[in-house]
């Protein structure tokens, strides 16, 4: 009697476990050691894409900055120095 219980209890509690679909998963192993990555691949994807604006980003405010100092300098080569350049 008690294993009937306990299977008709063990049997409920699968049942009870709301069924989730797997996902998929990235496993790497390198020399830092294994890395586990439980995102879906269109979550990599996603991240990656992401990753591409921001480097796409950083590199027009570099470009932007760069010009910008470039033409500060060549407006300063225009006036005349200033007095305490010449000492």
């Amino acid at each position: 009697m008690k294993h009937i219980i306990a299977g008709g209890l063990i049997a409920a509690g699968l049942l009870a476990i709301p069924s989730v679909p797997a996902t998929a998963q990235s496993i790497d192993i390198g020399p830092g050691g294994v890395r586990v990555d439980p995102r879906s691949p269109r979550e990599r994807d996603r991240d990656e894409i992401r990753r591409e604006e921001r480097r796409e980003e950083f590199r027009e405010e570099r470009r932007d900055a760069i010009r910008r100092e470039e033409r500060r300098r060549d407006l300063d080569d225009d006036l005349p120095p200033r007095p305490r350049d010449r000492y």
